[in-house]
């Protein structure tokens, strides 16, 4: 098949294996977080030693633990049981592959986000700055709406009000400095995980 010539592509009938695609999935996540803590750690040895750039990097690594809680705590398990399930494997993994790109790009901007807290944690918050902050735990979150609706037909009560509380929280902290920023976004993310 080619784009523009010859029949278009039946993902109801394409050979996957769920489990296998998912599992390729979770690996990905996995070195994706392991960059998200190399970039942190990274942004604090490359600046002179001070308490408060500590606390940022203990903040962001939280961050990140959250977002692993998030992610394996509940959106991949259903993740694994439609993919095990499904008639439309195809399908299940054209909104895999989705929700991946997405989550990539929502942890680049966390990472990034994490990096200037880190590195300048006293600075006045910019519009980059809360964008990043709070747009990537957003963008995560609302991955993760697109593939439970999808693959399962519902999403968790805690995904919507996880990105109420980013919306809000990021309206709220931008007139303050980024450690306070990257303070608050993780502990929307981490309310979502205890709630899951």
């Amino acid at each position: 098949w080619l784009p523009g010539r010859g029949r278009r592509i039946d993902l109801a009938h394409t050979g996957i294996a769920g489990g296998h695609l998912l599992e390729r999935i979770r690996l990905f996540f996995i070195i994706l977080l392991g960059e998200t803590v190399l970039t942190t750690g990274a942004a604090f040895t490359d600046e002179p030693f001070e308490l408060e750039r500590l606390l940022a990097l203990a903040i962001g690594f939280t961050g990140t633990v959250a977002l692993w809680w998030c992610y394996f705590q509940r959106a991949e398990g259903i993740g694994v049981e439609v993919a095990e399930t499904a008639e439309d494997a195809g399908a299940v993994a054209w909104w895999g592959t989705w929700t991946l790109t997405l989550i990539v790009l929502a942890l680049i901007g966390i990472a990034v986000g994490d990096e200037l807290a880190i590195a300048h944690p006293g600075d006045d918050a910019t519009l980059g700055f809360t964008i990043l902050t709070f747009g990537g735990p957003a963008l995560f979150l609302l991955a993760q709406v697109f593939f439970t609706r999808e693959a399962f037909g519902q999403v968790p009560r805690s995904r919507p009000l996880g990105l109420a509380a980013l919306a809000i929280l990021a309206v709220a902290t931008a007139p303050l400095t980024l450690i306070v920023g990257i303070a608050a976004s993780p502990a929307a993310a981490a309310i979502v995980a205890a709630d899951d």
